[in-house]
């Protein structure tokens, strides 16, 4: 799973907008923001960090403050690209194959893009269509099937409670 031992991190949207929320008297938001920024601050370093497009062009809706707080932060990481025909393939495996909904194409774009890309970890809040565990074995699945690895599809507060799995001990 590792590259000269850094694990290949592809953040997703969801990941950016906890990491640069504003305060929120709303606990169960309060508790993914202050994950997400744990995350960034023990393992961000001890991993190469990568986005697309995708999440660029998603970072950029919303609050323009807070917009601009995204796309500071994502500033020194590597964008793949996601428009490529592997990609687009996969995404469309995914869709077609009901792992992904076709009203939600970025999120299989998301999910193509970290796989062909050979990521080893896709970082996500989206627990409806990204880290859902009823819908990760079908997505696993498709992007086997395609000839891909499936690059671990967890949220942040997952890593860090597998921390030890990816070789960062407890």
């Amino acid at each position: 799973m590792r590259t000269e031992n850094r694990l290949k991190v592809y953040c997703e949207t969801s990941f950016w907008s906890f990491l640069n929320g504003g305060n929120t008297p709303l606990e169960h938001i309060a508790i993914k923001q202050s994950a997400t920024l744990r995350w960034w601050e023990e393992f961000a370093t001890k991993c190469d960090i990568f986005i697309s497009p995708y999440v660029a062009d998603e970072a950029e809706v919303g609050n323009p403050e807070r917009a601009t707080m995204r796309k500071q932060s994502m500033a020194g990481c590597v964008s793949l690209d996601g428009s490529d025909e592997d990609t687009i393939n996969l995404a469309e495996a995914l869709i077609v194959g009901h792992a992904v909904p076709e009203s939600e194409s970025t999120d299989a774009f998301h999910i193509a893009t970290a796989a062909v890309k050979g990521m080893d970890v896709l970082l996500t809040w989206n627990c409806k269509h990204m880290a859902n565990p009823v819908t990760l074995p079908k997505t696993a699945a498709i992007i086997t099937k395609a000839g891909y690895a499936c690059p671990v599809i967890i949220t942040p507060a997952e890593f860090i409670e597998r921390r030890e799995e990816f070789g960062y001990g407890k």
